[in-house]
């Protein structure tokens, strides 16, 4: 590891712009600026006072000074507004109910800011006792959480072991209101098998209610970038009936360095009534308490009365209106199929509020029809055509799927990572009451690993019988014979250890499932299978479906060219040097981990060789392209390389020998070493006081006698700066330093430098000034984040 320091300042580029931080007095906007890190100014009025100005006046961006900002009262409402960007430079934002909702807004950017609430909407305490018999439990609150008997909405539960999901319990719920010290589990749910938690376990108690911390309603052309949402009651980020909506670079995530076991009480990313050309790429989403990311076209409304000839009456579905022209289908509830469609002709009064009853008038009669039956639009552009799922990583879902789709048109999701979900890694469905069927689906090169395997399945098998599934359901949760879906392409996928069925396409009519792999499938089968419907298979149907690699169920497809082998040898996992994350950097180091990849134990050093040992590694984009990788060290069990420079993002397949994986690459996925080498504990890093007279005291940082452990550090005289060098890789390629920020001990710091270590491929330093106010803070996180994506969080001890 090179112990070279390296200096540099970076200028900061000024644009045109308002500051609400500076500007708003001396413009006459408001009465204060909007002043960072001060709890007690609510940051709402004052910008939407700014908002207001830059409307009136034709500016385009708004920007504050970083730190923290509060919004103790309400959301910031952005009503029709237009052409604005704003970026909040990387600032912390607290807000008691949502941050921003932007209604009917056009082309409005929101940008480079974090977001928390206030309060937390759920808590963590620790299980002191079970009754299982009476399905109680008895737990203690540690300092620092709220008690459960604030929540008094929609209570839901997760049980935590050693920071895992307990396998044995799915989602479990509450009676309310929560009082004293005890727990009553309600849910008699197979997977609520109480018996099983022991004392010392971690009972997460989430309300799910209140609003999604950004929420976009109607509109056009609306983004959101380089944004980390930390919790929210509901849905971390929601948007509804919004036309070609941007979501990129925005992290779902627990918050860096605490002890929180959860993001959001609901979706990570959610998209309902999804318009044509949604965009959702390069985010991070992990340990969400519903789908990870979900988009959807639902129903508009319910059939009220059985029609008369060409008129039938409807019950509203939302507030979205019924143009005169529009292509609507309809929906038998009790098969999913599409009992007809028309035009409509004439609608009468419409007040547009949800469940009022409206008549139509159609271009021809809808025999068929009952109450109760769906009715959708059939214009692609209102069913997310043209829409994008890619290059997203989803991780740790603790219920339901990793990537929810239904309704939809013309979509595709590629390129993404979905790892260790509760239910299926991607469902495309058709639930009763919520959609109609989907057409032009394409799931091309993902890589879906250990679905259905992150906490107990809390679903029956009809939505948790594969990692890549379809399904569409009848009004009792059963399965149909029906084909509703047409044109779904399920290609050149890669699946790992899947506990039941690898990919599973049901009720579809015409398609493909060509060209996937599957590496470990029926590992689990009869484990946690729960809720067998009525119609049409028995356990034992189900059981034996579970151990097959691929199947289709009542579908007509073409199937071929798929490889399946029953376990997963000769798997390459694919992670960060660093940290273990799966999503990798061009020029960074990666470690390959499998089995009898090399023939023994061989290091080398600058210049890197392709090849070591007689062994290579074959780096394959999603162009297409091949290049071999420069090696650093082999083993029967781990190879570490460098990611080709060239590479394109997306998922890279690996192949070392005759054992592949996939990788997902992307420009930058900051980690930093620690000195255990586990990504956690304290940082592999150098630190010196570098004194006002130009002497140089170089510090030890951590100690490792048995286990690492952090050595204090100490701060020097009042005009001297303590420098910590963090070593790590994967971010070499950031954007612009300004683009980087940090945080040690919940405080923002100063980067000196950023980049790579010259003479090293791959490795990577930052250098942050240590501001002497944290002398005495101990042993505390330090938190990097890189172009909207955080490293793993290592410590250091200041003294």
């Amino acid at each position: 590891m090179s112990k070279f320091i390296v200096f540099l300042l970076f200028p900061v580029s000024m644009a045109a712009q308002l500051n609400m931080s500076q500007d708003l007095v001396a413009r006459g906007i408001a009465a204060s600026n909007l002043t960072p890190n001060t709890p007690a100014l609510d940051a709402k009025p004052l910008v939407e006072a700014a908002v207001a100005y830059a409307t009136k006046n034709g500016i385009t961006t708004l920007t504050a000074d970083p730190g923290s900002y509060y919004f103790p009262s309400q959301r910031v409402l952005l009503n029709g507004t237009a052409n604005l960007n704003i970026d909040l430079r990387y600032s912390d934002l607290y807000a008691a109910s949502g941050a921003f909702e932007c209604q009917n807004c056009s082309s409005v950017t929101f940008q480079n800011f974090t977001l928390d609430a206030l309060q937390l909407p759920f808590t963590q305490v620790s299980v002191t006792a079970v009754d299982s018999a009476n399905r109680k439990l008895n737990f203690q609150i540690p300092p620092g959480w709220r008690a459960p008997g604030e929540f008094t909405s929609d209570v839901r539960m997760f049980v935590f072991r050693n920071g895992t999901p307990l396998p044995q319990v799915g989602r479990l719920e509450a009676a309310k209101p929560i009082t004293g010290a005890t727990i009553q589990v309600t849910n008699n749910d197979p997977w609520a098998q109480v018996g099983s938690i022991q004392p010392g376990d971690t009972l997460v108690i989430t309300d799910r209610g209140g609003v999604p911390a950004i929420n976009i309603v109607g509109g056009q052309r609306v983004a959101v970038r380089g944004v980390s949402i930390y919790s929210s009651g509901q849905a971390g980020l929601a948007f509804t009936r919004t036309g070609s909506p941007t979501i990129d670079r925005v992290q779902v995530i627990p918050r860096p360095g605490t002890a929180r076991l959860i993001s959001t009480n609901a979706e990570g990313i959610r998209i309902s009534a999804a318009l044509a050309n949604s965009t959702i790429t390069n985010d991070i989403v992990r340990r969400t308490a519903d789908n990870g990311i979900a988009v959807s076209a639902g129903w508009i409304a319910a059939v009220s009365q059985p029609p008369a000839g060409a008129t039938v009456q409807v019950a509203r579905i939302g507030s979205a209106p019924f143009p005169v022209g529009a292509p609507v289908s309809f929906i038998n509830t009790t098969d999913a199929s599409v009992v007809g469609s028309a035009n409509i002709t004439a609608v009468s009064s419409q007040n547009l509020t949800d469940g009022e009853i409206v008549t139509l008038t159609l271009d021809r009669a809808v025999t068929g029809l009952a109450t109760g039956f769906g009715m959708t639009d059939n214009d692609s552009q209102k069913r997310g055509t043209g829409s994008l799922i890619a290059n997203n990583t989803v991780q740790e879902i603790l219920y339901a799927s990793g990537i929810w789709l239904a309704g939809l048109q013309g979509t595709t999701v590629r390129d993404n990572l979905v790892q260790r979900t509760n239910s299926a890694g991607i469902l495309l469905q058709q639930p009763t009451g919520v959609s109609g069927p989907s057409s032009a689906i394409t799931i091309r090169n993902n890589l879906i690993d250990s679905a259905l395997s992150y906490g107990g399945v809390s679903a029956g098998p009809i939505e948790a019988a594969a990692s890549i599934h379809t399904v569409a359901e009848s009004n009792t949760r059963g399965q149909v014979t029906t084909r509703p879906f047409s044109s779904i392409f399920v290609t050149n996928n890669r699946v790992t250890n899947s506990p039941r069925t690898g990919i599973r396409l049901q009720n579809v009519a015409g398609g493909e499932i060509t060209g996937n792999t599957i590496h470990g499938y029926g590992l689990n089968a009869a484990s946690n299978v729960w809720l067998i419907p009525p119609c049409c298979e028995t356990m034992g149907q189900f059981l034996s479906d579970f151990a097959q690699p691929v199947l289709t169920t009542n579908s007509l497809l073409t199937v071929s060219g798929n490889t399946s082998v029953a376990d997963s040898n000769n798997v390459i996992a694919n992670v960060s040097s660093a940290s273990g994350f799966p999503r990798v950097a061009v020029n960074s180091w990666v470690v390959a981990y499998g089995t009898k990849l090399g023939p023994t134990a061989i290091a080398t050093t600058v210049p890197f060789p392709t090849t070591l040992g007689g062994l290579s590694v074959q780096v394959t984009d999603s162009a297409g392209v091949t290049r071999a990788a420069p090696l650093y060290y082999t083993s029967p069990t781990q190879v570490a390389y460098v990611v080709p420079e060239g590479t394109a993002a997306g998922m890279a397949t690996v192949t070392i020998g005759s054992s592949s994986g996939l990788a997902q690459i992307d420009t930058v996925a900051p980690s930093i070493y620690s000195a255990n080498s586990s990504g956690v504990g304290v940082a592999a890093a150098l630190a010196a006081v570098y004194t006002v007279s130009g002497g140089v005291i170089p510090q030890p940082l951590f100690q490792c006698p048995s286990t690492c452990m952090a050595a204090p550090l100490t701060f020097g005289g009042p005009a001297d700066a303590l420098i910590v060098s963090l070593f790590g890789t994967g971010f070499r390629n950031l954007s612009s330093a300004k683009n980087a920020t940090a945080q040690v001990g919940g405080m923002a710091v100063n980067i000196q430098y950023i980049g790579g270590v010259a003479g090293n491929p791959g490795l990577d330093q930052v250098n942050l000034i240590i501001p002497a106010s944290l002398a005495g803070a101990g042993e505390v996180p330090v938190v990097l984040t890189v172009d909207g994506q955080t490293a793993n969080v290592v410590t250091i001890s200041l003294k």
